[in-house]
């Protein structure tokens, strides 16, 4: 499942819910110049369409008629879903149109996992891996798995915040780096940029994904899934040499097509090779890794690490960040390989405010105390996937923006932040859990203290005619003490005549003032 929306197909998983009388394609053709270009294009059947849809809508609206099928149908035609005939039968036709006019073609197979893939976020098991010669598509058996994932239906809100965001936001918020805490590992006091996490806009224009978004939830989920398959077709600029059993070429032998269950008890393992591959080999494009990588470029050819040039042989890739390798054989041929390492535990920081890139060190001293405030999960590359306070799971309370790194000497090409307000949390001692995509931990404790510090010896608005003892105590330890903003130790007397004003601050920012006067 994860394959296909890594894929830019998340719009045909959506449609695999309704029914599984359809067909669903997604066509890439990749250029002489090293650019591609993808569409996609679903079929599903009318009346199942028609009744799906329907029903969902009308739960929605606590299990009313108030939508009838001839609202609904005029409903999905104005959000671009026409109907068709194939072989006979209606349908509705979900796609992207024409793939240059919706921005489906790319400059590069780089820039294709950025904007599509969502930044190499697959599984070594789980992989459409396309080069400018060569295309693997491994699909494990996956049916036991997506039983466990989708037991209940599935909240599409989650998983577009937790996973399919990444690379998919259009509008950014810009903030000033200058000033922050050198804790943060990509500051260099440039301008990063955000994804705005307020601006949903997360579907194409023509409004598709947000007609069909709600159905994810629905309980007919798995039994859909069951009978849909995925056809996958790609054609290279130059003819396919080598190719898996399940795969068919076309006349000219430069488009290959396979088709595979969504959902299967079998793995898959296709692939197709162009007669000029440059056969490098111990990664495979748009895969996220959470171990080191050992890249062996054959003799014969050349490769630039990043902008590097690295020549040939074999280069150990052991950092957290993005590799991108151009290659090439001497002879005019150039190939892609990208894929990320990502072996770094996530970061745990303080945060003021969300939005705000302003952060400290988590702990101070030996434990840390909030007042209030945010907690700040910082992570590259992968992102957070699973966040709790004390076992339970506060990973959807979190806001969560997405930006590139300007720091030319780092690895790293993005990094999460994940913004946990501790207001809704109680007085007390709690732990937080982080767990990012790729199975990397971080765990740390600390203490909600709302409670300012107790003073004895002196009571706010009141004069005294002798001296005073103030005494002040919080049980999670005093940060500092002033009278007249001069530091006070505890426990001593004040005699002279005058106003005062005392102020005392515990560890978790707590502040008591208590005004008196001592007039003899």
């Amino acid at each position: 499942m994860r394959k296909l929306v890594t894929a830019g197909l998340s719009i045909a998983l959506a449609g695999t819910l309704l029914t599984g009388c359809m067909k669903m394609d997604s066509d890439i053709a990749v250029n002489d110049d090293g650019s591609c270009i993808l569409s996609t294009e679903i079929n599903i059947e009318k009346d199942a369409m028609l009744e799906t849809y329907t029903r969902l809508l009308n739960e929605d609206m606590g299990g009313s008629d108030g939508f009838t099928k001839d609202q609904v149908a005029v409903m999905l035609e104005n959000n671009g879903i026409k109907l068709v005939k194939i072989d006979d039968k209606e349908y509705y036709k979900i796609s992207s149109g024409t793939a240059e006019a919706n921005n489906n073609k790319f400059d590069s197979i780089t820039n294709y996992y950025k904007s599509i893939v969502g930044l190499l976020y697959q599984t070594e098991d789980d992989v459409l891996s396309l080069s400018e010669t060569s295309v693997t598509i491994r699909q494990p058996a996956n049916a036991n798995a997506l039983e466990r994932v989708f037991p209940g239906g599935f909240d599409m809100g989650s998983f577009m915040k937790g996973k399919a965001l990444r690379g998919a936001g259009e509008d950014y918020d810009d903030y000033n780096d200058d000033g922050l805490d050198k804790v943060v590992p990509w500051d260099n006091g440039d301008k990063d940029e955000y994804i705005d996490d307020d601006d949903n806009d997360i579907t194409n224009d023509n409004g598709i994904m947000d007609a069909i978004m709600g159905l994810f939830e629905d309980s007919e989920f798995m039994t859909s899934l069951k009978t849909a398959t995925m056809t996958y077709n790609v054609t290279f600029p130059t003819k396919i040499k080598e190719r898996s059993s399940n795969i068919t070429l076309s006349n000219d032998d430069r488009t290959m097509s396979v088709t595979l269950p969504l959902v299967t008890d079998r793995s898959y393992n296709e692939y197709a090779i162009c007669e000029n591959d440059i056969a490098a080999t111990g990664a495979l494009n748009g895969i996220m890794y959470n171990k080191s990588v050992t890249v062996t470029i054959p003799e014969g050819a050349t490769a630039v690490l990043n902008g590097r040039d690295v020549g040939s042989g074999t280069i150990n890739c052991d950092r957290t960040g993005t590799y991108n390798f151009k290659l090439s054989d001497g002879k005019g041929t150039t190939e892609t390989l990208c894929f990320i390492v990502d072996t770094s535990a996530p970061v745990i920081l303080r945060q003021q405010e969300a939005g705000k890139a302003e952060f400290s060190d988590f702990y101070n001293g030996q434990e840390a105390f909030f007042r209030n405030g945010y907690i700040a999960i910082y992570d590259t590359e992968s992102g957070a996937a699973g966040i709790t306070v004390d076992s339970n799971d506060v990973f959807t309370d979190a806001a969560v923006n997405i930006g590139s790194s300007t720091d030319k000497n780092s690895m790293i090409s993005l990094y999460y932040i994940y913004s946990l307000n501790t207001e809704a949390l109680e007085e007390g001692s709690h732990v937080i859990n982080v767990t990012d995509a790729l199975g990397n931990e971080a765990e740390a404790e600390f203490i909600i203290d709302r409670t300012k510090p107790s003073v004895k010896g002196i009571k706010d608005g009141k004069t005294y005619k002798k001296a005073v003892k103030i005494k002040f105590s919080d049980k999670n330890g005093i940060k500092s003490a002033t009278l007249n903003g001069k530091p006070f130790r505890k426990g001593s007397k004040t005699s002279k005549n005058g106003s005062y004003i005392f102020k005392v601050t515990d560890n978790a920012g707590n502040v008591k003032v208590v005004k008196f006067k001592i007039k003899k």
